[in-house]
């Protein structure tokens, strides 16, 4: 178990603890109370006695003059409590233990508070006993409840009651609290689960093994931190395997020139072969490729560094493209398409686009340039009438090192590199790019850059 667990258990069986322990005081001392109040109240024939006197009291002096001290000496004699009232429920007179508040009584009982009229100090219900003259009308009512010490609570019949209360109370207690208890493990356990499986694939990563996801049920935070976190993962996850298939392409593509480069002076070393213009004009091929790809990686370097720069200039686009493919292919544009582009960079892209598309188009099969506004951006698209490209292969052809056949030589396919850095200069500029085929009816490549303010058509001035 965790140490956080540990923490949040113990915090969590305090605070259960602490609320079943109040709660259970103040039950007690409530139960209590009211089994005291039933005890007192179970034998209210006993204070019947103190109509009599009363009726004679009234029957003798025709009145309630001097009823005070008749009061005073049933409430001792018959230790109650004592509220004599009149049948519409004013108070005439009471024992001295009620004398301390105000008595209010409402025709079923009576109650005791506070000169201020706030917090009931004591509430009685009883029936009156009713109070007659000598003609036997009713002439008053009499409350009577006995006092505290009537009855001895000591006795073995109450404490046999309370202890009978209170053995329920504990036992109510204990499993109350025992089903708290494994409602925190539980509850405990749900919130730190996550937790320590995040920490387990977070240590994974550290040593450089791949992550097992982490699950976690639910919309809380520690679902979406768990959320992001396999997020995260897959993408370590994807960039791990990129970095392995960019160290085997590149070692790949070095390897193959450099054989073959190393075989050829070998052969002339040894003799076996003559240093001819072919074979000089072979090396001299090799060579450019090693160099081509050195500079290709050293420029998705530089742009991923996000340190590559760019010399901006304004630049009629249908005439830069035009010149660019020459005779490679037909190209259509509209006039004063103007974008703020660096010249070299825009060349690259073009370039790639188009050599790609020439090399996949059939003999005889021109490739398409289309040159055209799209809202504030300018759009080229480079079309062919190759074999096209599969459904499956168009969110990965922009991939470094990415070829549609593994399989095919350099002299066809490339180092599967032209791609990516035609993305990182689009996006460098602003603008984006896309494929788009349907098999067996070629492909379009699409790039868009940001118009020139002077080339957006609200800004433009009419002749």
């Amino acid at each position: 178990m965790t140490r956080l667990r540990w923490k949040l258990l113990a915090a969590m069986v305090t605070m259960v603890a602490v609320t079943l322990g109040v709660s259970g005081l103040f039950t007690r001392s409530v139960i209590h109370d009211r089994v005291r109040r039933l005890l007192i109240m179970r034998d209210p024939i006993a204070c019947a006695q103190v109509v009599g006197p009363l009726e004679d009291h009234v029957r003798s002096t025709g009145g309630w003059r001097g009823v005070d001290q008749v009061i005073e000496r049933l409430g001792a004699a018959e230790r109650c409590r004592i509220v004599l009232a009149t049948l519409e429920g004013d108070a005439i007179a009471v024992t001295a233990d009620l004398r301390a508040g105000t008595v209010v009584i409402d025709g079923e009982g009576f109650a005791v508070v506070t000169r201020d009229g706030r917090d009931p100090r004591l509430v009685m219900r009883t029936h009156p006993l009713v109070i007659r003259d000598a003609a036997g009308r009713a002439v008053a009512r009499a409350y009577a409840v006995p006092r505290d010490d009537r009855f001895d609570l000591d006795d073995p019949a109450a404490r046999g009651e309370i202890a009978a209360i209170d053995r329920r109370l504990v036992a109510i207690f204990a499993i109350a609290t025992l089903v708290a208890l494994l409602l925190t493990v539980i509850v405990s356990r749900r919130i730190t689960q996550p937790i320590e499986q995040l920490t387990a694939a977070v240590h994974a990563i550290a040593h450089g093994k791949v992550p097992a996801h982490v699950h976690a049920s639910g919309r809380d935070e520690i679902a979406r931190l768990a959320a992001s976190f396999n997020a995260m993962a897959d993408a370590v996850t994807a960039q791990q395997a990129l970095r392995r298939r960019l160290v085997g392409d590149v070692a790949h593509e070095l390897r193959t020139p450099l054989t073959n480069l190393r075989c050829e002076l070998e052969a002339i070393q040894d003799g076996l072969a003559t240093p001819d213009r072919p074979r000089i004009a072979s090396l001299h091929e090799e060579v450019l490729h090693l160099q081509r790809l050195v500079e290709d990686l050293q420029d998705l370097a530089v742009a991923d560094a996000g340190a590559l720069r760019l010399d901006i200039e304004r630049i009629d686009l249908g005439a830069a493209i035009a010149g660019i493919v020459g005779a490679q292919a037909d190209v259509s544009a509209g006039d004063g398409i103007l974008i703020d582009a660096d010249p070299t960079r825009l060349r690259q892209v073009v370039h790639n686009l188009v050599a790609n598309a020439v090399r996949v188009s059939p003999d005889g099969a021109r490739v398409r340039v289309q040159i055209a506004r799209a809202g504030g951006d300018a759009k080229v698209s480079v079309i062919d009438r190759g074999p096209g490209i599969p459904a499956g292969e168009l969110d990965h052809i922009f991939e470094r090192f990415y070829r549609l056949d593994e399989a095919r030589g350099r002299d066809r396919g490339g180092a599967g590199l032209g791609l990516a850095i035609a993305r990182q200069l689009v996006e460098l500029h602003g603008g984006r790019i896309w494929a788009d085929s349907v098999s067996g009816e070629g492909a379009t490549f699409t790039f868009t850059l940001p118009l020139a303010a002077s080339s957006l058509p609200h800004m433009r001035t009419l002749p």
